[in-house]
């Protein structure tokens, strides 16, 4: 038998770190179990799979430029040209929020680089702050999403319909984009998360005192104070659209109880996964297989998948989100079911 490449199918242990307590093992032994059964099967079924968990110097580096860039480019043209452009400014710039975000995701994995520092440091400079978020409390809650991963009161990422075993997917989502709370999420980040300390609450504020004081510098305090609104707008509209209907896609409909029977994998268009999980951020289900796997090796990583038996067996793949049979909203929810 072929040794399994380093990391194969294996959820990093300091997902795991201070994320569970000892009541929860059978949770996370579920989980680890699909794990495994794809580490196992990587190396019965697949010649050489280390090129997918190889990360690139380059890519990271160059995505977070890509879409801070584009935030600036549009949100100087919408300046420039007056209200008329303000739309689909708050367009473009919730897409590269919720691409951003994407990113910061990343991090949490240690995906963007293997070195920690490095790693952190890019989430720390880049990502973070402007999200209104700390990587390391951000860490800290999705290490539980991935261990308990659909065990109510447990996963923090979990969306339970409010009544009935069967709710219709829009039905949902209305609930959820209408809700004060993850709208405030949406807007405010983790600022008014209380595990927060006041200590990283002081460092994303010097973030954006010294992201203001530089737009000044460059633009002058119409342009900062422009970029700012323009930026909170986004989060508030767009990004809030986005995100409500991305965080339905990974998980909502499906049956709790392992990563295959509450995870899918969403194999669409290149123009809709741009718009609606950029950084490849829809192939969950293999993301959560195999956590490892930087975002820019997931589509290669899925494909390498099909060929084994438990994903072939198990996998729920959509290839739409609107149309079609395998839509992901003509799923209905059976949460309530295993509850």
């Amino acid at each position: 038998m072929r040794p399994a490449p380093r990391g194969t199918g294996a959820i990093p242990k300091f997902l795991f770190d201070n994320a569970v307590d000892d009541d929860q093992s059978i949770g996370v032994h579920t989980v680890w179990s699909d794990a495994n059964t794809v580490r196992k099967e990587l190396t019965e079924h697949v010649m050489d799979a280390t090129a997918i968990f190889s990360i690139s110097a380059w890519r990271p580096a160059s995505d977070v430029l890509f879409d801070w860039g584009i935030v600036f480019i549009a949100t100087f043209c919408a300046f420039r040209a007056g209200i008329p452009t303000c739309l689909i400014a708050l367009c473009i710039v919730g897409n590269r929020q919720r691409a951003l975000g994407n990113l910061l995701h990343e991090a949490a994995h240690r995906n963007l680089y293997r070195s920690a520092q490095l790693n952190d440091w890019l989430a720390a400079v880049f990502l973070g702050p402007p999200l209104t978020s700390d990587l390391g409390l951000y860490r800290g809650i999705h290490a539980r999403h991935h261990a308990l991963l659909g065990q109510q009161g447990q996963d923090p990422d979990l969306i339970v319909p409010a009544a009935g075993a069967q709710c219709m997917w829009w039905s949902i989502y209305r609930r959820q984009f209408a809700s004060v709370q993850i709208w405030l999420g949406s807007v405010l980040g983790q600022l008014g998360d209380r595990r927060l300390t006041w200590g990283r609450r002081a460092r994303i504020g010097i973030w954006w005192a010294t992201l203001v004081a530089l737009l000044v510098a460059a633009k002058g305090i119409s342009f900062a104070i422009f970029f700012v609104s323009l930026w909170f707008a986004a989060k508030a509209t767009t990004f809030h659209v986005i995100t409500t209907f991305r965080e339905m896609c990974d998980h909502f409909g499906l049956r709790p109880g392992g990563i295959y029977t509450f995870t899918r994998d969403m194999v669409v268009a290149r123009c809709w996964c741009g718009l609606i999980h950029p950084h490849n951020n829809g192939y969950h289900l293999s993301h959560h297989l195999m956590p490892s796997v930087p975002y820019y090796r997931l589509p290669a990583a899925q494909k390498l998948l099909t060929r084994l038996p438990s994903y072939a067996r198990n996998a729920v793949v959509c290839d739409s989100y609107f149309s079609g049979g395998s839509a992901v909203i003509r799923q209905r929810s059976n949460a309530m079911e295993a509850n």
